[in-house]
């Protein structure tokens, strides 16, 4: 069955800040020929983020956060919300027009000195701060309904989607990447001393 994300469940900031680290990962295949000269498939042309958490020692409280979610998500059955620490908001990226009057949110990563951009589908969006804009003016939030869960924008009035632009935070979807997580106790002494990480407990990105 598809993996359901419960958008009521987010993982907590202070997991992040006790220590994380991760990768963008895509998927290209290259092949060499025998003179020397290469060719390359692009077989993934949207990027699939990892993240790995409790690598660094944690207190008891931080770590009972992750144990948690592992319960809740029934071992990572089930997906919840992150924020990614270096990448959660976005300023003035462009709307794609779905159909009709429905448009789906998208964040614009470009690089300095050239037009060159690409286009990522923002499908957790948060709901506060969200600012939609249309020719550059905030819109009047009466006049359009924004879906959290999907990130998609629908306007009555349905203006082209070239004049359209959002500004906010958002999340990362993800579930635990493995059924079993693992621990170690870095160090012992009381209960509010003790200090503990995970030495491989994984968040894969749900691709929405």
């Amino acid at each position: 069955m598809p993996i359901v994300v419960m958008a009521d469940v987010v993982l907590p900031n202070s997991v992040i800040t006790a220590g994380i680290k991760g990768k963008n990962m895509r998927m290209n295949v290259r092949n060499m020929t025998n003179n020397g000269f290469g060719d390359v498939n692009i077989v993934w042309t949207k990027t699939l983020r990892q993240y790995e958490i409790g690598i660094a020692p944690m207190l008891v409280s931080q770590w009972q956060a992750i144990e948690g979610l592992h319960e809740i998500t029934e071992g990572g059955a089930y997906g919840f919300l992150m924020e990614d620490p270096k990448d959660n908001t976005t300023t003035n990226s462009p709307l794609s027009l779905i159909s009709g009057h429905i448009y789906q949110l998208q964040k614009r990563y470009v690089t300095a000195g050239t037009t060159r951009y690409k286009d990522r589908a923002i499908t957790r969006p948060k709901a506060a701060p969200f600012v939609l804009s249309l020719s550059g003016s905030p819109m009047d939030p009466s006049l359009y309904t924004l879906d959290v869960t999907t990130g998609q924008v629908s306007i009555p009035s349905a203006p082209s989607a070239a004049l359209l632009s959002w500004t906010g935070g958002f999340y990362v979807p993800v579930q635990f990447m493995n059924d079993e997580i693992d621990w170690e106790l870095d160090r012992g002494g009381s209960f509010d001393t003790r200090l503990l990480s995970g030495p491989s407990v994984i968040l894969m990105e749900v691709r929405e």
